[in-house]
């Protein structure tokens, strides 16, 4: 039995710590106080998992130069993997220092969908990344098949997949991005009773191979099951297709950020230019400017958005950027939007 199909037992052995791996010297040589606050905030927010990412986010606060140094010079990291050491290292300090105090222990809950009872820290680090420490409400069994990569019904006749596509769609009041409910971000900030309903759907969901093989690909299938408009089309920027209220979007993110603002009753003004260069801004909106950022990652991409927030901070134009994982909620996106263009 794989720790997916498991709801009594932690999924992870408890991880072991040593007094002597906090007395690394050459570690405590550049370690400083904003690194303790680092662990403390990390215990906060993850819990019994804090020390899984806490590597990452050291090396993320810690100047290149200094963590290539320490690994060329600490004979650990010549015996051990450099990532580990420096996780053994903080998950002891954090111990010595009585941080850990803080970890609440893990709850017996009743999952919504089975209603077979499971303890918290028995789900997967992937799934409590896509719940949300503060709300495991669902057990891992009922998630594995639903809100991770690569999964979904590879044998879902047509019909049922369109059924899919449309319930979906309502349920989430826009169109559905391909593989919605396996990103990280998807079912964050929703009510346990919000999950409920899309985790039954998503239960229907098909793979994305059998996507493209009953349709071509996720943009046909829409089309056929009729939730993305007719005259929608693939273009180089991405799916050109209409808002509700006309304006030509260039992907299905900006159809769902103009449908919002439509219906928060907010006038706004689509491909704006900026005071300098030939970007243009996806809207601009009470004096400020709205941009979807979904391609967050490609370098390239990360290049134009820094120009485009420079632009904004010289000319003093407030920007508001919209992300993938805001799209998750149109609740989380309208607040998101009412609140950043508010006076």
């Amino acid at each position: 039995m794989g720790i997916y199909d498991n709801r009594d037992t932690p999924a992870y052995r408890r991880f072991r710590t040593e007094p002597s791996y906090a007395k690394n010297p050459l570690i405590l040589r550049w370690w400083t106080p904003s690194h303790d606050e680092l662990l403390w905030t990390q215990i906060q927010h993850e819990q019994w998992g804090w020390h899984w990412g806490i590597t990452d986010e050291i090396v993320a606060v810690t100047p290149p130069d200094v963590i290539e140094a320490w690994k060329a010079n600490d004979p650990l990291c010549s015996k051990y993997a450099w990532y580990n050491v420096l996780m053994y290292f903080a998950a002891s300090r954090a111990q010595e220092l009585g941080f850990t105090q803080a970890i609440r222990t893990p709850e017996r809950k009743t999952c919504p969908l089975c209603n077979h009872t499971f303890v918290e820290d028995s789900l997967p680090q992937p799934l409590v990344k896509r719940l949300g420490i503060e709300q495991l409400d669902f057990c891992a069994p009922c998630l594995k098949d639903t809100v991770l990569q690569q999964t979904g019904n590879s044998s879902l006749a047509r019909e049922d997949v369109l059924a899919y596509l449309r319930d979906l769609t309502e349920a989430l009041q826009r169109v559905p991005s391909q593989g919605f409910g396996e990103g990280v971000d998807d079912l964050r900030d929703l009510s346990t009773q919000e999950r409920l309903a899309l985790l039954k759907l998503l239960r229907r969901k098909p793979s994305v191979d059998r996507v493209k093989e009953l349709f071509g690909s996720w943009f046909e299938a829409l089309i056929e099951a009729r939730v993305l408009e007719d005259d929608a089309r693939r273009m180089s920027r991405g799916t050109q297709c209409l808002a509700k209220d006309g304006h030509i979007c260039f992907s299905l993110g900006e159809k769902t950020i103009d449908d919002a603002l439509c219906a928060l009753g907010i006038a706004h003004e689509k491909e704006a230019p900026y005071p300098e260069g030939s970007f243009r801004a996806d809207f601009a909106a009470k004096g400020a400017f709205v941009e979807y950022f979904g391609l967050t990652g490609d370098v390239d991409y990360d290049a134009k958005t820094r120009v485009k927030q420079r632009n904004c901070n010289k000319h003093g134009i407030k920007l508001i950027s919209v992300y993938p994982s805001d799209l998750a909620s149109s609740t989380k996106l309208r607040s998101k939007l009412t609140k950043g263009l508010s006076p």
